[in-house]
């Protein structure tokens, strides 16, 4: 698109020959000064006239006379129902063409865009992952600033404003939005602002466009007396103290508790929720070698790039491995390991990077506070001000994250009485705000917590050696919950690998019960087991689970364990099918049908398939093995 750049400093390799449309839209092409593309950062307005040229003048096609009619408007502005006749040409097409000229609502209404991820009024202008991503990816602090040395540039190259090597990134520059990161000095940009807050921002301030998706919020100001972040700071510091006595609502997307059946989850204003996934490695947060300042070089990134897209869904890690937990003295976040020390920031921000990573890939962090047998503060019965402000610091710091729930220790009647648990439980749910589902760990199938308000989940450690035995364990505390709280079989020991965790998560999940896998560390766990997780997932919530109970009673044919709202919808399922796959007691009627095969992740529909009353049996379609499952729904007379 710009052939000029091809012949550019022959001294420095031609350079510029590398530079890509990120580059330009992170400021890192380096155009103008010595380095490479991508090896600084230099905040340049010949960067943004480049920028705005070959995409507008060339890939579009347009001129600065008709830039506004042929691309700004039918475009964008008008999608958007602009009403104040945004321009790119704010001083006229001699003086600087393509800066925005546009009003504080119709500005308001691009930050709304991003807020709904790319969605306006029900069309998708953006894909949802781009709209994420430009506003989720800062650059990282080992990007320096440049030198600023310059370097040959396209002859007559016009600035669009204040030529180069304006700033440094901060920690905090995505795609040409500011966000809330953490600059060389691991200092945050707003640090009185939610943590997911971003904005675009124009001359130091003054004026400013800024989203805070945790607060719904979109604030927008021109011609301030604003200069600086930390000014940005204290404004939106006194805005969220304006709105932190209003009762908050859970973020679109977010993992909650299902008000319509308790016993499972799902995602708010959105569809339903099924998890099934590692319930390991519980040291995830202390892996690899501890660095001077608390953090450690391990191999988390890679753990994550291997779960993400396999459909595993859900990570089981702790905060607090020490003081009699299953770690060393040093797996805790405190500053120098010591709890009257307070919490280490360096700490939390780099748990911050990986939450992050796993919210993007869908991936629920089930977050423990304690190990088993741990005991920080011995407070007895009560929650101590050193612990109620760890609690506190701790959720207020990730509760921001849409797919996350709350576990406040693991095997907690080791070390903790049931009334100091249920106050670990209160101060959890009181800084949280959110509505993240809370849970409490603990073996056998008779739940401690059933009747606290505060604790939604049994995250169950049952030892049986078969998937029968699981499935029927988890019948029997479906049983026992009469719709309290919800199950999630996340300790089974000895639990294997292929085949047969397969058929063991299978039969949890026709009791009635989400699914952890002990064992399943993600580091040395096959790709096809993670992908089975994803498989069950994806089948699950394709169905109307959450309507449905056990009822194996229904079982018919080959069919080994049934999910079912009986007359309505069933889940038949079979571990290894020799015959046909049935039900009993069927209204007559038609019916549709959504195969899977278990193994392999193939499915199969069928519609309209006339159905006679009483007990009756079907033949897999054809190429199915004998690990299968069927949802059936009648339809309506």
């Amino acid at each position: 698109h710009e052939p000029r750049l091809t012949d550019l400093n022959a001294g420095l390799g031609y350079k510029d020959r590398g530079i890509e449309w990120r580059h330009l839209a992170n400021q890192i092409s380096c155009y103008g000064v010595v380095e490479a593309p991508s090896a600084a950062y230099d905040y340049s307005d010949y960067n943004m006239a480049l920028l705005f040229d070959t995409l507008f003048l060339k890939v579009y096609g347009s001129t600065w006379d008709r830039v506004d009619r042929d691309v700004l408007h039918p475009k964008l502005t008008d999608l958007l129902q602009c009403q104040d006749n945004p321009t790119f040409m704010a001083f006229g097409t001699r003086d600087r063409p393509g800066r925005l000229g546009i009003s504080v609502r119709d500005f308001a209404r691009f930050g709304l865009l991003y807020l709904r991820k790319g969605n306006w009024r029900g069309k998708q202008l953006i894909s949802a992952e781009h709209a994420a991503m430009a506003v989720t990816s800062p650059l990282t602090n080992a990007i320096p600033r440049t030198t600023g040395q310059p370097a040959q540039m396209i002859q007559g190259q016009r600035s669009i404003g204040g030529k180069n090597n304006q700033t440094d990134h901060k920690g905090s520059y995505s795609f040409a939005w500011w966000v809330n990161g953490v600059n060389r000095e691991g200092k945050r940009m707003w640090p009185d602002a939610p943590l997911d807050t971003y904005g675009a921002f124009g001359h130091g301030g003054m004026r400013a466009m800024i989203v805070l998706p945790s607060l719904d919020l979109i604030l927008c100001w021109n011609d301030s007396r604003i200069d600086g972040s930390e000014a940005e700071n204290k404004a939106l510091q006194i805005l969220v103290g304006a709105v932190s006595d209003r009762p908050a609502s859970p973020q679109l997307g977010q993992i909650v508790v299902d008000p319509d059946h308790p016993r499972w989850l799902r995602r708010y204003g959105q569809g339903p929720f099924f998890m099934c996934g590692p319930g390991d490695p519980e040291d995830f947060l202390y892996r690899g070698k501890l660095e001077p300042d608390g953090t450690r070089s391990g191999d988390q990134d890679a753990l994550i790039r291997k779960l993400t897209g396999t459909g595993a869904n859900c990570i089981y890690v702790m905060a607090v491995r020490s003081h009699g937990g299953d770690g060393d003295r040093t797996h805790n976040p405190f500053v120098d390991h010591d709890p009257a020390k307070g919490l280490n920031p360096k700490v939390l921000d780099q748990w911050e990077t990986w939450f992050a990573a796993l919210d993007r890939a869908g991936v629920v962090i089930f977050l423990f506070l304690y190990d088993d047998s741990c005991l920080v503060w011995n407070t007895g019965d009560h929650v101590g001000p050193s612990e109620r402000d760890f609690i506190r610091t701790l959720v207020r710091r990730f509760k921001h994250h849409k797919h996350l729930i709350w576990c406040v220790a693991e095997e907690y009647n080791e070390k903790l009485s049931r009334p100091r648990v249920a106050a670990i439980a209160r101060e959890i749910r009181a800084a949280d705000g959110l509505k993240h589902p809370i849970a409490v760990h603990h073996n056998g199938l008779d739940f401690h917590f059933a009747d606290d308000p505060c604790v939604d989940q049994f995250a169950v450690e049952y030892n049986v050696p078969t998937a029968k035995a699981l499935h029927e364990g988890m019948v029997e505390a479906w049983g026992k919950s009469h719709g309290r709280y919800g199950l999630n079989m996340s300790e089974a020991a000895d639990y294997g690998q292929g085949a047969a965790a397969r058929k063991k998560s299978w039969a949890c999940a026709m009791g009635g019960a989400y699914v952890m896998i002990l064992g399943m560390d993600v580091a040395g766990t096959p790709v096809s087991d993670l992908k089975d997780c994803g498989d069950l997932v994806r089948f699950f919530e394709s169905t109307t689970f959450a309507e449905m109970a056990p009822h194996d009673e229904l079982e018919f044919g080959a069919t080994e364990y049934v999910l079912a709202k009986p007359g309505h919808s069933y889940i038949a399922y079979a571990s290894s099918a020799s015959g046909h796959i049935g039900l009993r007691g069927l209204r007559a009627g038609a019916y549709d049908f959504l195969w899977f095969d278990c193994a392999s992740g193939k499915q199969s529909a069928q519609s309209n398939v006339r159905v006679a009353s009483g007990d009756q049996s079907w033949p897999a379609p054809s190429g199915f093995g004998p690990e299968l499952a069927v949802y059936v729904t009648r339809k309506a007379d």
